[in-house]
């Protein structure tokens, strides 16, 4: 039952493998044209907010940023101090999780934390893949914001975008907060 419940997931982790570096190149690739199109309008004298400078330049920032998404991720996790590390190339290469039921047992037997780390670790391509397209949602939201077409505010996207690195390190996170909130005894 677990099994399938892991294939389920990692199939899941490995469709967004495969699809995130797809949208990334072809929204960074917008972006960038995006930019180029603002900044022609804007030398014609056209006015609105796609044409604004700092819609221009945020674009430009976007377009790189998705284009070159696994080392904005790196970065983004270096910065927080975070150890997950992010690289394009579709399905995981560390190959397919696999469960063991013995494994599950000793982790039993070592306390909480190490079975609520044993639990963490076997979903973590699930994890990395879905925290890094909640990043990459946020930044297309924030983008949509600056353009005038959505009313979610810069505050609520950094949130997303803090909460998709900490889903990034789900495995790293999970049992240490845990631990600090007296949750779960060694």
């Amino acid at each position: 039952m677990l099994q399938d419940l892991l294939d389920f997931a990692g199939s899941i982790g490995s469709a967004f493998a495969i699809a995130l570096p797809t949208l990334c190149f072809i929204s960074g690739s917008a972006c960038l044209l995006g930019s180029l199109f603002g900044l022609y309008s804007r030398g014609k004298g056209a006015t609105g907010a796609a044409s604004s400078l700092p819609v221009c330049i945020a674009l430009i920032a976007a377009g790189a940023s998705l284009l070159s998404f696994p080392d904005f991720l790196n970065m983004g996790n270096t910065t927080l101090g975070l150890s997950a590390r992010a690289s394009v190339g579709g399905v995981n290469s560390a190959g397919q999780v696999t469960f063991s039921s013995d494994s599950l047992k000793s982790a039993i037997s070592q306390g909480p934390t190490a079975t609520l780390t044993a639990i963490l670790h076997v979903f973590r391509y699930y994890f990395m893949s879905y925290g890094a397209f909640w990043v990459y949602v946020s930044i297309m939201r924030q983008l949509n914001t600056m353009k005038g077409r959505s009313n979610t505010s810069t505050t609520t996207n950094l949130c997303m975008v803090f909460g998709g690195f900490l889903l990034m390190n789900a495995d790293t996170i999970g049992p240490a907060l845990a631990k600090k909130l007296h949750l779960l005894s060694s």
